[in-house]
């Protein structure tokens, strides 16, 4: 029993020792498992990009380097940089809903009757091919089974200009207007990239731009407070606190930087002035689905 033992060993050692040798005869195929890219960007699902609400909890934390900014003068020129900037980049826009009726029995010729019209803001966030291009609540732009007209004012503009309506989603409730260029040279764009698919970070310092009560170009100051559920909508809103009234629909929200969060949308009629947006990332979905981007 004991030789049969030794014979065994001595058996195993002889057949590791051939194995390992015989990688120079026999070529071996070696499977790896490549690393999975993780992503935190919506789903496509039939070429359309599609969220839910809990994927905004796989969103990184933002950082900035103004966050970390101990001046108060300078943080202060931070701030007056960024005002300024959204300023140019805020646009007012008219909109003119009419039909055509023939004045009298027996007319041979139709004429425009105005049945409603409407004002609110937006903001510039494309340059392309001589046009810029502006986002919008499409409850500002809604022509309601109405013919429509689209006029804005841009930074600086002395006369109303033409806008065409792009797209729009109601259910988003977004809308894209184009206008050409022109001679503008003071037009700013407001970045729509670098907050996306970042979390918003607790009691940040947000600023909201846009046209209230008639008062162009007026920029806020507040914090945001949380993601809601709200009955306007089928997705979680930016819940915060820069002040927005009649007029301001449109008007982007931003961060110390001037990168866009959300679309203002919404306030509350309460003693804490909160008003609701719809964040970057819904606006980003229906822009690329609506191909206004690639």
């Amino acid at each position: 029993m004991k030789i049969l033992r030794k014979l065994l060993v001595v058996f195993v050692i002889m057949l590791s020792t051939f194995l390992v040798g015989c990688d120079q005869f026999f070529s071996f195929e070696t499977t790896t498992v490549q690393e999975l890219n993780i992503t935190t960007l919506p789903a496509t699902v039939d070429g359309t990009l599609t969220f839910e609400d809990e994927d905004y909890n796989s969103f990184s934390i933002y950082t900035s380097a103004t966050y970390a900014i101990d001046s108060v003068t300078e943080y202060n020129a931070v701030l007056a940089s960024t005002r300024d900037y959204i300023r140019h980049a805020n646009i007012s826009i008219h909109s003119v809903l009419y039909e055509m009726r023939y004045p009298f029995p027996f007319s041979k010729e139709e004429q425009e009757y105005i049945v409603g019209n409407s004002s609110g803001s937006g903001f510039v966030f494309l340059e392309e091919d001589g046009y810029f291009y502006s986002i919008t609540n499409f409850h500002v732009v809604d022509p309601q089974d109405y013919n429509a007209r689209y006029s804005i004012l841009a930074y600086s503009d002395e006369e109303p200009v033409e806008a065409t309506l792009v797209a729009y989603n109601e259910d988003y409730d977004l809308a894209v207007l184009k206008f050409a260029v022109g001679d503008r040279n003071d037009v700013t764009i407001i970045d729509i990239y670098e907050r996306l698919y970042s979390k918003f970070n607790s009691n940040e310092l947000v600023l909201a731009v846009g046209n209230p009560q008639g008062v162009t170009n007026n920029v806020t100051f507040g914090e945001f407070n949380s993601m809601q559920s709200i009955d306007n909508t089928d997705f979680q809103v930016i819940y915060h606190n820069a002040t927005i009234d009649e007029g301001s629909s449109g008007g982007a929200l931003v961060d110390v930087d001037g990168n866009l969060l959300g679309v203002n949308a919404w306030g509350l009629e309460s003693p804490d002035e909160f008003s609701f947006a719809i964040p970057n990332y819904i606006v980003y979905i229906f822009l690329i689905n609506n191909g206004v981007l690639d």
